[in-house]
């Protein structure tokens, strides 16, 4: 009978053990995850993306595939998230402008409740760069060349944030100009470095190639602080213009309907990530500033930033 008790037991505690093992599982552990980015292989956010999941696949002990759809002002990208599973297996990179579509873009029927939001990771400033061929050598240059609303102004997408800084920088420096959009601020460049365009606002990492190779004019970060990639580019503030300041989120989000304790899991992961001194260092080499925002701060954050730019976007859409 003894005997028999202790192997009960023993056989309990296996189960107990077994059960054990299997809760400490996350969501995502041994599972292939699917990020879609809708902007080009080599762009800003395809760039800060593949870096980060680098390391969240390693928190997660998971595989992640980073798929790239681009075109329609990333609403092609953000579509095929929408048109799938709300499982939480597939993610996407999301950024300012992006739940506003409906209102912004042709065609575009999604807005902010089709969202999950999960995490923002980081908050990119822009480099206003010029193309060797205008001549135009700093901030003072290109005020004069802003006076007649023709010098070619670059964006990397219709209604992103690339608009509303063009926006802000024409309305604190009294100039305008001609809004020639791309798909994404790596192309721009290349119109750039050829002479094709006159001035683009690529983010540092998409710039920092051309800039080290003396193939296009830094002339301002459109940050509150110097970038430590560019520490001779000065900022638009200290150029004159005290408290401006242009940046764009970055961030994740799932289908809506998608499991919250999933994507509260993939978000804790983004943020161990983002402590990450390692993912820190490659980050600022990379031109990607980190700033970490977790799954309940953004939920909040994500509501808040949509009437921001809807009203902006109200406010700027004659133009």
């Amino acid at each position: 009978m003894r005997k028999t008790c202790i192997a009960i037991v023993l056989v309990l505690a296996l189960i107990v053990s077994a059960m054990g093992i299997a809760s400490a599982e996350g969501f995502y552990e041994g599972k292939t995850v699917e990020v879609i980015v809708p902007w080009k292989e080599g762009g800003g956010a395809d760039v800060a993306c593949r870096l980060i999941l680098e390391y969240v696949k390693a928190e997660l002990n998971c595989n992640i595939t980073v798929i790239n759809v681009t075109g329609g002002g990333g609403s092609i990208g953000l579509n095929q998230l929408l048109s799938g599973d709300a499982d939480g297996m597939t993610l996407a990179y999301i950024a300012n402008t992006d739940t506003n579509g409906n209102i912004m873009l042709d065609g575009v029927t999604y807005g902010l409740e089709d969202f999950a939001p999960v995490a923002r990771f980081a908050a990119d400033p822009h480099v206003i760069v010029a193309s060797n061929a205008s001549g135009i050598k700093n901030l003072e240059d290109l005020i004069a060349a802003g006076q007649d609303g023709k010098t070619l102004w670059g964006i990397g997408g219709a209604w992103t944030h690339w608009d509303f800084l063009k926006i802000e920088f024409e309305k604190a420096t009294g100039t305008s100009y001609k809004r020639l959009v791309y798909d994404g601020g790596a192309t721009a460049m290349t119109d750039i470095m050829n002479g094709d365009c006159t001035v683009a606002t690529p983010f540092v990492s998409e710039a920092l190639p051309a800039l080290d190779a003396n193939e296009a004019v830094g002339i301002a970060i459109t940050s509150a602080e110097r970038n430590p990639q560019l520490p001779d580019v000065p900022t638009v503030a200290e150029l004159g213009y005290e408290g401006f300041e242009s940046t764009m989120w970055r961030g994740f989000a799932a289908k809506a309907g998608a499991p919250e304790e999933a994507l509260k899991e993939f978000a804790e992961a983004v943020g161990r990530a983002c402590g990450n001194a390692e993912f820190i260092e490659k980050a600022a080499k990379a031109g990607v500033t980190v700033d970490y925002m977790g799954y309940d701060d953004f939920q909040v954050y994500f509501a808040e930033n949509h009437e921001a730019v809807k009203a902006a976007y109200e406010a700027n859409k004659d133009q």
